[in-house]
Order: structure tokens, then C-alpha cells, then sequence
């Protein structure tokens, strides 16, 4: 049923449930409207068609005696106008009938009195005719005066077999089925009403959708300018208005066709509602959004002008627009001398302003220098006010400290650097010895099972150490920037394919359960295949040694419109009482009681790799929850 209704012959249905239901309606409340005006709730059903026959009778005898007598001769047309189904003769107040009607009757049972007076005695250009019906001693009192008025009877019947089709007919063949329904046409207003409701809001309801289809298809009519449309229907409904006339056919056709064209009015705003296309489907908004894309543009291109203008032409500037408003000002009020002196005075402040003004501008040249860490800048301060040198000198005295501040921070960077890597290197070569021998040891047969097993601990404690200066050394290095980064396109996926291989067997022996979600699409990233692998493997590496037991760790790679970011998550055994900001610093362990190997570097080399490759790595707790979100731009 609801494929049905959105087909063309559906809503055609619809459409004109929508009209014949305003048409009953209308006609509902016209009829009730009438019969409250005419009496039918209160008279008789005989009174109420006498009456109304009575009132209709005498508008035609008044009308036949106007159409047949001539107001400026004061005679009678030779052949009379027949008037539908009234019957008249015009007879004067001898009885002598003057004009009749092409039918005859035996009796005329209405009656009208008129009297004429000639224009001379009427004080108007032609004959004036008045009715005396209702007091047929007025004639008489017209005759005591010396008026040579004329009296005309107007007697009238209808036509038995009512041959014509006018308001005679028409209010006595209707008249006992209006008295019959003055209760029931409330009925039928209120049905009309509902079902106007129902198919109207069912219009609505498939106005733009078609047969097994759920997306709105806007008709062609739908796509025309919503404005243009109303300015159409009103138009059309004005040209109705003017025009309208009871016998006028084109005013009647008109307002026809205004009245079927308002349910396709409101289903095209209803699709223009779906759409959402009512407001900005109007020619009054494209012209208003044009004009603002206008104003916008010329807005921005003036606010750049000012923007990067020097503080010397702003002056001048505000200082052009403030003597332009004074100026209007006072020849506005009066162009009097003393006003004049008062228009010239301000000038004698200008060169003291534009003065200001170009101090002011090195000052602001001088932060911007300072600003953007250029500290060989020096600001002229020679013939500068002495409030203007003061800042000078300052801003002169921050650029002079953070430069020596900057070489003493390089210079302390460079020994730290240096310090490292040389006793790093001078402890590798006894350690490396050590190693060997600690090796060798625990190869020869030994006396006891305590040498070998204190040459275990020795080897193993050597290599920790080994690799504790070697994390130490990349750390500083990372954190200087010495180290070297090969950047190459690379797909984002491989990585942790390559990381979820490798770390396989070490998570199973941690109880551990790896997790990885990788797109589809590849993602490509400018990356240093060697230092992603170290951060891979300190992440994941933390992983293993802080998660808790039986649980799962996830490795996702998402993207967004710039990045792609890696995400990875576990459940820390170990309370996590620590700030991220404290994570990220040297020497920092999951672990309070340090019972794990690590040397607390990780994630600080992790952090500083990823930033060697335009790269960031932040991370996030919550509760014992442990993330961190890898992020690099997209090629």
C-alpha cells in the first residue's frame, strides 16, 4: 500500500482527496453559514421559504422595472427583458398595462410600488424612481405637495414550471434538502476536515519518494526556486482578484486553477523540507548569500589591508577617518570661524602621533624578532621617547639573555651528549670483556653447581647492563637530535604484521593474547623502517612485562583525513598511580618495586623516535587501563 501511494497514480489519489475534501468543506461552511444568516435554526421551514421568496421577488421587480424604463426619457423599452423565471407587467396607477414580460399568467401575486419624478423636480439629471411598497400614503403626500410624481405598479409571479435556471430555481428546488441538513452539514464539515487532514498529511507524506525507494527524488517542478514559484501563485491569485466578476468566466477559471495548484505548492515545500533545500533553494538566498560572499571577500581583503599595514598608516588612517567625522560634524552645526580653528587644530598632533607611532613600530618589530628567536636583534633606541627606550632596553636585555641562556643550553647538550657516549664506549670494552669470560666460565666443568650458577647471573647482569648503556646512548641521542632518520614511504600495515609475528611466542609465554585490527586499504606513511621497529618493539616489549596475566593486548590502525594512527592497549598488573607526564620522563618504570628488567627509557626513546619522524606518541590511563596512540601524517 505504501509502494502504491508513491506511485504517480497513487498520489494523483491522494491529490484529489485533498481538493474534493476542501470543496465539502468549504461548501459546508458556506451552507452553514447561510443558514445561520437566514433564520433556519430559529423559523419554520414554510416561513423561511416565503420570506426568502418574498426578499428574492422584490429584487427582481426592481431589476425588471430598471432594465425596461429608461431614467433619462422616463418611457419604456418597446419589448420587455424577460428576467429567467420571474413574470412581470409594469401597469400605471390607472390600471393601463405599460410593458410585460414575453410569458403570461392569469394572476401576479406580488406587487411593487414605484414613483417617479421628473429630473427638474428630482434635482437630478435623470428621472428618480423610489420604492413605495412598504408606504403607499407617501404617493399621496407627493400629490399634496404639487409634484407631478408618477406611480407604476410592478406586479410579478414565477414560472410555474421553472423553466430557467436561476436563484428561483435554485433556493426552491434546494431549500427543504438545506432545511434537512442544518444539522447534519456540521457532520459533514468535520469529516470533510478529518479526511482533508488524513490525505493531506499522506500527500506530504510521499511528496518526493518513489516505489521502493527510500531517498527522496525531487520532480523537476521541485527544483525551481521557491520564491519564483510563490511569486507566481500570487500573481495569479492578484490577477483574480482584480478581475473577479459574477459573470466574468476568466476570473472564475483563474481562481480555479489557484486553488489546484496550492496541495503542489505545499508538496513541493514539503520535498524542498526533505531535501533541506527550503531555504537555500530561493533566488532572494542565492542573491543574499552572493552579496555576503561579496561582503566577506571585500571585509578580508580590507582587514589584511590593515593587518599589514605599519602602525604608521593605521595612525594616519584613524586619525583621516576622526577629522572626516569632525569636519561633517561642524559644518553640520555652523561653518563659523572659531569652528574652523577647532576643525585645524588637532593637525599640530599629528606629527606628535606619527612620531609615536614609527617608535611603536620598532618596538613591535623588535618582540617579533625576539619572538621568532632571532636574538641578534638589536633595537635602536637613539632619539626614542624615554618611557618608548625603557621597553627598548628591556626587550634588548631579554634577546642578549636568552641568547646566552640558548649557547649555554646547547653547550650543556653537547658535553652531556659527548660525556655519555665516551664513558659508554670506555665501559663497553671491559664489559664486553667480562661478558666473554662470565661465558667462558660457565662452558668449563664446574666444581660446583654454585659457579655455575653465579657465572648465569654474572652474564646475565652484563648484558642488562650492556643493553641499559646502549638505551642510554640512543636516549641522549634521540633527545638531541643526532641520530640519523632515513625517511621512506612505507605501508603502515606491515609494521605490525611484522611486530604481531615476531612477538607471537613471547606473548603466549607471558599469558598474553595479541589483538591486532588492520584496514583493508593500505596506508602509506614517511617513516624510518629501523626506528619504527624500535618503537614497536619498546611498546610492545612494556607490554609484555606490565600486562596482567591472561588478559589481551590490542594493536589497531585507524586513520583519519591527515594520520594514521596506531593504537595500543593493555591492562597493567601493577597499579597505575603515575600521570602520563610521568610515564614519558627518563628512567621511569611501570613498576614501584623495580622487580622487572628495564632501565625506564622506553617509552622517553619511543616518544623522541617518533618525533625524529614528524610522529607523536601520547599516552593515556584510565583506571588499569594502558594506551598509547602512535600518530604519523599520510602521503
Amino acid at each position: 500500500m505504501k509502494d502504491f501511494f508513491r506511485t504517480f497514480f497513487g498520489k494523483g489519489l491522494l491529490y484529489a482527496a485533498v481538493l474534493i475534501s476542501i470543496v465539502v468543506l468549504v461548501l459546508s461552511g458556506l451552507g452553514a453559514f447561510y443558514m445561520y444568516y437566514s433564520n433556519y435554526y430559529t423559523q419554520s421551514e414554510e416561513y423561511i421559504k416565503e420570506e426568502e421568496t418574498e426578499y428574492l421577488v422584490r429584487n427582481a421587480a426592481a431589476n425588471a422595472f430598471t432594465q425596461n424604463f429608461d431614467d433619462y426619457s422616463g418611457t419604456f423599452e418597446d419589448k420587455a427583458s424577460d428576467l429567467g423565471n420571474f413574470i412581470f407587467r409594469i401597469t400605471d396607477a390607472d390600471g393601463n398595462v405599460l410593458i410585460t414580460s414575453s410569458t403570461n399568467v392569469g394572476q401576479y401575486p406580488y406587487k411593487m410600488y414605484l414613483t417617479v419624478l421628473p429630473p427638474h423636480q428630482a434635482e437630478y439629471e435623470e428621472y428618480y424612481v423610489t420604492d413605495i411598497s412598504s408606504n403607499i400614503n407617501s404617493y399621496k403626500r407627493i400629490h399634496e405637495n404639487n409634484y407631478t410624481a408618477k406611480l407604476y405598479i410592478v406586479e410579478g409571479a414565477l414560472n410555474p414550471n421553472l423553466e430557467y435556471v436561476d436563484e428561483f430555481r435554485l433556493f426552491l428546488r434546494f431549500h427543504h434538502f438545506l432545511y434537512s441538513l442544518k444539522t447534519g452539514i456540521y457532520v459533514i464539515g468535520i469529516l470533510a476536515f478529518v479526511a482533508m487532514i488524513v490525505s493531506f498529511i499522506a500527500l506530504m507524506s510521499v511528496a518526493g519518494r518513489r516505489p521502493k525507494k527510500e531517498e527522496i527524488v525531487p520532480w523537476y517542478f521541485h527544483k525551481v526556486p521557491l520564491d519564483v514559484i510563490t511569486a507566481a501563485l500570487f500573481c495569479v491569485f492578484c490577477l483574480s482578484v482584480m478581475i473577479i466578476d459574477d459573470s466574468n468566466n476568466p476570473a472564475s477559471a483563474i481562481t480555479l486553477i489557484w486553488v489546484l495548484l496550492i496541495p503542489l505548492y505545499c508538496m513541493s515545500i514539503a520535498v524542498r523540507i526533505k531535501t533541506k533545500t527550503f531555504i537555500t533553494n530561493n533566488v532572494i538566498f542565492m542573491i543574499l548569500k552572493f552579496l555576503w560572499k561579496c561582503l566577506k571577500a571585500v571585509g578580508k581583503f580590507l582587514l589584511s589591508v590593515i593587518m599589514n599595514m605599519k602602525i604608521l598608516w593605521k595612525v594616519i588612517l584613524v586619525f583621516a577617518g576622526l577629522m572626516l567625522f569632525w569636519g561633517i560634524a561642524i559644518a553640520a552645526h555652523s561653518w563659523r570661524f572659531e569652528a574652523f580653528l577647532m576643525f585645524l587644530a588637532p593637525f599640530t598632533v599629528l606629527p606628535l602621533l606619527i612620531f609615536i607611532a614609527l617608535q611603536l613600530d620598532k618596538l613591535k618589530k623588535g618582540a617579533q624578532e625576539l619572538a621568532e628567536g632571532h636574538f641578534d636583534h638589536v633595537i635602536e633606541t637613539k632619539g626614542m621617547l624615554p618611557e618608548l627606550k625603557k621597553h627598548a632596553i628591556n626587550l634588548n636585555s631579554m634577546a642578549s639573555a636568552q641568547k646566552i641562556a640558548l649557547e649555554e643550553k646547547l653547550k650543556s647538550e653537547r658535553m652531556k651528549t659527548e660525556l655519555i657516549t665516551n664513558v659508554s664506549h670506555d665501559i663497553k670494552t671491559p664489559l664486553t670483556s667480562i661478558i666473554n669470560y662470565a661465558d667462558l666460565i660457565s662452558k668449563e666443568e664446574a666444581t660446583s653447581e654454585k659457579t655455575k650458577e653465579y657465572s648465569e647471573v654474572l652474564i646475565r647482569q652484563s648484558v642488562r647492563l650492556k643493553r641499559l648503556l646502549e638505551d642510554l646512548v640512543e636516549a641522549s641521542k634521540a633527545s638531541t637530535g643526532n641520530l640519523e632518520v632515513d625517511l621512506q614511504p612505507c605501508d603502515a600495515q606491515v609494521f605490525i604484521s611484522q611486530c604481531a609475528g615476531e612477538y607471537e611466542e613471547k606473548f603466549k609465554q607471558s599469558d598474553l593474547t595479541l589483538i591486532t585490527n588492520v584496514p583493508e586499504e593500505s596506508i602509506r606513511i614517511m617513516a624510518d623502517g629501523r626506528r619504527m621497529q624500535r618503537i614497536f618493539d619498546n611498546l610492545l616489549n612494556n607490554a609484555c612485562k606490565y600486562s596482567l596475566p591472561g588478559t589481551r593486548v590490542y594493536v589497531d590502525l585507524t586513520e583519519t583525513d591527515k594520520e594514521a594512527v596506531f593504537v595500543f592497549k593493555n591492562t597493567s598488573k601493577e597499579q597505575l598511580n603515575m600521570t602520563e607526564e610521568e610515564l614519558m620522563e627518563r628512567f621511569t618504570r611501570g613498576d614501584s618495586s623495580r622487580n622487572t628488567e628495564g632501565s625506564g627509557l622506553g617509552l622517553s626513546i619511543a616518544g623522541n623516535l617518533a618525533e625524529l619522524q614528524n610522529g607523536k606518541l601520547r599516552l593515556t590511563t584510565d583506571g588499569d587501563l594502558f594506551k598509547a596512540t602512535l600518530s604519523f601524517p599520510k602521503i
